[in-house]
């Protein structure tokens, strides 16, 4: 087996360096991040770009779909979803999701492949068997899929069966993605999720006997009631069932956001070092086990993409997470959804009941980027997810002298590089293993919307 990627552990971060570098900061989906999208978008001039991105290359498109209905709030969900609604409501929303999709092939030509299809949540297996069947038939009348691609999507383990994931690997579906969180029942209570061991253990059986691999389990640390050993037997529980990836999200607690959080608050919930303590408990049973760390919250097996992608130093991250697929247009379908396609962000409509209602493309915020937010967008890219810049082939690219441009950055990062998290080389800028723990710090230096160095308490803490 290959030497972990990292093989320096998060507890042997020392205290110091947590304390100086503790922060709000974005997890950089997007560069600009969302918080900088304005009501006043251009529309016309989005068309325009969106129209224009059909020369562009590459051609292939991603595709996401956000399904937001939920059976259950969770309380430590930040997602944009409603509970308990109608088939009639689900049906109204599938409709306008295809009649949003028609209008946005009026902008993006329809021959276009689609590389990458995700269904996120919310809770995408809400829809009922012939909901998510008319979904993907429609889809598939309207475009033209790759026949290698990726058609991903997130199911709820508490209510999806063996039916339902039969239908889904039928529909051509290739990876599937399971909330879990974690595994502790006193946690579990708190949050109000609900999951015993046994139901997970019974999908992942299903899955393997139909030959499925590609499957991510997704976990939660610093929630109310965890501590590092409760966590770690939940990580021991997730390792047995052998996952193709995990994730491994630090909850944020952003109830001025999500108001429904204010009621985990009563609960003891961990505080930074007890925070980075359970991450790094985590972190080691899952390298032991055979895991590779890739990005800031992510665990993968030696022969997955996300690995060789990393590697090769090609890894990229856009809305809907880590992808190995870089530079493709992202069309976002739904309620809150954002589309990422030839230099533009453009949100939907957030309310479930105005989207149905709507018409068109259903925009109500984005952002145009400049010649300056791409340099930048390429930059943040390259050291949030590879670790690594090389400075010739940006200023090649760009026609710019790095040092130059990057003057005052440069003089941000001393400190950094003094600390031991940055490598400053003549051709190269590389976070290194220490630093890859604080890779959220050394991208917010490198955003020109936070020349002050600490994002705004909208975002969450970096341990």
């Amino acid at each position: 087996m290959s030497e972990p990627l990292i093989p320096l552990s998060p507890r042997q971060v020392p205290a110091e360096l947590l304390a100086r570098y503790q922060a709000n900061a974005p997890r950089y989906t997007s560069y600009p991040t969302a918080p900088q999208f304005v009501p006043s978008l251009d529309e016309a001039e989005a068309a325009r770009r969106w129209k224009a991105s059909n020369t562009s290359s590459p051609r292939e498109l991603s595709l996401y779909i956000h399904i937001p209905f939920c059976r259950v709030r969770c309380l430590y969900c930040g997602c944009h979803t409603r509970v308990g609604c109608s088939d009639s409501l689900v049906d109204g929303y599938i409709a306008a999701v295809l009649q949003h999709l028609d209008a946005s092939l009026e902008l993006v030509d329809s021959s276009r492949p689609v590389e990458q299809l995700s269904l996120g949540g919310g809770t995408p297996s809400y829809l009922t068997l012939s909901q998510m069947t008319g979904l993907l038939r429609s889809l598939r009348d309207r475009l033209s899929f790759t026949s290698r691609g990726e058609r991903a999507i997130e199911l709820d383990p508490r209510t999806a069966d063996a039916d339902y994931i039969d239908l889904l690997l039928d529909l051509g579906f290739n990876r599937i993605s399971f909330g879990v969180q974690d595994l502790d029942v006193s946690v579990q209570e708190a949050v109000r999720r609900i999951l015993p061991v046994e139901r997970i253990a019974s999908l992942m059986s299903h899955l393997g006997s139909r030959g499925m691999k590609a499957v991510n389990l997704d976990l939660i640390y610093g929630l109310p009631r965890q501590t590092p050993e409760s966590f770690g037997r939940t990580v021991e529980q997730i390792i047995a069932l052998a996952p193709s990836r995990i994730a491994l999200f630090g909850y944020a607690h952003v109830p001025w956001v999500s108001p429904h959080q204010k009621e985990l608050e009563p609960f003891p919930m961990p505080g930074p070092a007890e925070r980075m303590e359970i991450f790094g408990q985590a972190y080691e049973r899952l390298v032991a086990a055979g895991y590779l760390h890739v990005g800031m919250d992510h665990f993968a097996r030696e022969d997955d993409e996300l690995i060789q992608a990393l590697r090769t130093r090609t890894l990229s991250r856009n809305f809907m997470g880590y992808t190995t697929r870089r530079g493709l247009d992202l069309v976002a379908l739904g309620a809150s959804g954002i589309s990422s396609v030839g230099g533009t962000y453009a949100q939907n409509e957030k309310d479930i009941d105005r989207y149905v209602q709507g018409t068109g493309m259903r925009w109500t915020r984005g952002f145009l980027l400049s010649e300056e937010d791409r340099l930048r967008r390429e930059v943040i890219l390259d050291l949030f997810c590879n670790f690594h810049l090389d400075l010739r082939d940006v200023e090649r690219r760009f026609g710019i002298v790095f040092r130059s441009h990057f003057a005052r950055e440069l003089s941000a990062l001393q400190s950094f590089i003094e600390d031991g998290l940055v490598e400053l080389r003549e051709d190269s800028l590389s976070v290194t293993d220490l630093g890859r723990f604080f890779v959220r710090n050394v991208a917010m230096v490198f955003d020109q919307y936070m020349r002050g160095g600490e994002g705004e308490p909208r975002y969450s803490k970096v341990i």
